[in-house]
């Protein structure tokens, strides 16, 4: 303890001494308290090419150096641009719903007529111009039809390739923090300009990145984009970076773990994000027989993994199901087998992916798997098995375990708590005992900022003969009822709360041989305080973001379910090999019931381990 005070004093004296002699000396670092981007000269523009451009250049010249592009016009003749008016996009499109954010990526959540984060493009279209919001969202698929696929991403691998397509729409404005995405982008802008800053994965190591329990994926910087402190980050203001200007009809090329930071102009700004597999920047060569003539293709054409129908809820932000298909070949791999027994990779599968502390969540995972990867009638499994595994099976299994509660229409009440409604209630009752609706409705949506849809489905819980009026009776009798709607919590995984700690990365080539992601690498690099963890060299001490500083425009989140002393997750990478002498031949180690955990036991740090019997 007393080292880890002594580092701490240490890591503060730095900090504030450095800060006294760069007041002294009057040598205050280029750019500091500054935008983003004026600490030094940038590197020049991104490349410019004009399209159409072929998407065996595209991919030899910049998707395999993960080196960013601007391709010019390549979206000038997508229909969206000339259709997509305000009116149009309410008549066509006006009962879709959308996902939002706010201007500022650090302000908090906005509300929709759909609720907390969510709105109606009808709603959004008559609010945009003068509401702090805007639409960062799956593209709702009915949209497709009025988009086109550019020919650098229509042919050969890349028209397998596509992991998800996103819209942007705002009246201008917007800024972004200091991002990095896991799959490719190649953003398409259809109206206003955008100003792009980009850092190459090869210079990450001079960002302070939110400590995550995944840093190969997405993630973020916890520099302050509009006043960047380089004397406590002093290890960016040698930090390269190139820029790119867009103009409407241009596309640009993002390589995944590529850090940008993007503003955006013009009285309505709008754009497409095709994200596409990072596993194309690996590929060993790239087959362009059907490439022969580069030429846009409609996206209804082509098969998107993670797609919106713009009613329920989205997929967005969920895993490329290539890297789960590549974890589950990779169980094959460690054991030096095309084929395993059935039995024996149920269980693996089942040990690898499916944990929970709740028990029906648990059996709902394990019948998942059976249903989803285990064939029926066949004692044996190959690898041509897998790998016939229709997307569908891939899907369900992703969604089961990633899914953002932020991607749903739950996600109101899991983000506010009964601790949050029962004060907004408390004060809308009237001295009779009766609970005024229509000033719960004004107090939750402007003390508490949720939105009128679930004030309403509150309300509705409290008037249960639904005569409009909410009398004593109905008060007394339907309050625990109306704060059980609030009783399920934000999953710990879904919780913002690395703000506060930051961490280096250590110096990485630009193309790694191997994906960092690949289950090759041990899945996913995790942070880690310990000194053998490698790839990360952690500093101490330091308060990123205050949520009580005056100035602080930092990660301000709304209140959530967490904890503030609750730990990072840590998943267990499980490197044991099943022991199987010979293909068709099983371990006997688990015939034992009495291996068999209890499920009500708090398992939270470590994979459940069931029995043969229970499965």
């Amino acid at each position: 303890m007393k080292q880890v005070a002594s580092l701490g004093l240490l890591c503060f004296l730095f900090i504030f001494c450095g800060r006294v002699d760069s007041q002294k000396t009057g040598k205050v670092p280029r750019g500091h308290m500054q935008e983003l981007g004026l600490h030094r000269d940038p590197d020049g523009h991104v490349d410019i090419v004009e399209a159409p451009y072929s998407a065996q250049e595209f991919w030899a010249n910049y998707v395999s150096k993960r080196r960013p592009v601007l391709i010019k016009g390549a979206a000038k003749n997508f229909p969206a641009k000339s259709l997509w008016t305000d009116n149009y996009l309410v008549k066509e499109y006006g009962q879709y719903s959308v996902k939002l954010e706010k201007k500022k990526e650090s302000e908090g959540i906005p509300v929709g007529d759909v609720g907390l984060g969510r709105d109606s493009i009808k709603n959004f279209v008559s609010t945009y111009g003068e509401k702090n919001k805007y639409i960062v969202s799956q593209l709702p698929k009915p949209m497709y039809r009025d988009v086109l696929v550019p020919s650098c991403l229509s042919c050969g691998p890349f028209a397998d390739s596509l992991v998800e397509v996103n819209y942007w729409m705002s009246s201008g404005g917007t800024k972004s923090l200091l991002h990095k995405d896991a799959p490719n982008i190649l953003n398409c802008l259809l109206n206003g300009t955008k100003n792009w800053l980009l850092i190459s994965p090869k210079h990450e190591y001079l960002v302070p990145l939110a400590k995550e329990p995944a840093m190969d994926g997405g993630g973020y910087s916890v520099l302050k984009v509009d006043k960047v402190d380089l004397i406590q980050f002093t290890k960016f203001k040698d930090c390269p970076y190139r820029y790119a200007n867009v103009s409407a009809g241009d596309c640009l090329y993002v390589p995944y773990g590529a850090l940008h930071h993007v503003r955006s102009f013009g009285e309505k700004n709008m754009a497409i994000s095709f994200l596409f597999s990072r596993s194309m920047t690996h590929l060993k060569s790239f087959d362009s027989q059907d490439c022969e003539k580069p030429k846009s293709k409609k996206l209804t054409d082509l098969e998107v993994a993670w797609d919106f129908d713009g009613v329920g809820s989205l997929t967005m932000g969920l895993q490329d199901p290539i890297h789960y298909k590549k974890s589950v070949l990779y169980l094959f791999k460690k054991m030096k087998k095309t084929s395993m027994p059935t039995k024996t990779l149920f269980k693996k599968l089942v040990n690898e992916y499916i944990e929970s502390d709740n028990k029906e969540k648990f059996h709902e995972g394990v019948q998942l798997i059976k249903d989803n990867f285990i064939p029926e009638n066949k004692t044996v499994v190959t690898v041509d098995d897998i790998k016939a595994l229709p997307l569908q099976s891939w899907r369900n299994l992703i969604s089961f375990l990633e899914m953002d509660p932020a991607n749903t229409l739950q996600y109101e009440y899991k983000t506010f708590t009964r601790n949050d409604v029962l004060p907004i209630i408390e004060q809308s009752i009237d001295k009779s005992g009766k609970l005024d609706s229509q000033k719960f409705l004004t107090a939750y949506t402007e003390k508490l900022e949720g939105s009128n849809k679930v004030a309403k489905e509150i309300l509705q819980v409290f008037d249960s003969n639904g005569d409009g009026d909410v009398s004593k009776e109905e008060t007394k009798n339907n309050l625990n009822k109306a704060l059980k709607l609030f009783d399920e919590e934000m999953p710990e995984e879904h919780i913002n709360s690395y703000s506060q700690t930051y961490v280096y990365r250590s110096e990485r080539p630009e193309v790694a041989e191997e994906d960092e992601m690949s289950p090759e690498r041990n899945k996913m690099v995790k942070p880690s305080d310990d000194d053998d963890n490698i790839g990360y060299s952690v500093e101490v001490g330091y308060d990123v973001f205050s949520a009580d500083s005056d100035d602080s425009d930092g990660q301000r989140q709304r209140p959530r379910k967490d904890d503030p002393d609750r730990n990072d997750r840590e998943d267990e990478d499980d490197e044991e090999e099943d022991g199987d002498d010979e293909e068709g031949e099983e371990d006997e180690e688990d015939d034992d019931p009495d291996n068999e955990k209890d499920q009500d036991t708090d398992q939270r740090d470590t994979k459940k381990k069931i029995s043969r019997d229970e499965l």
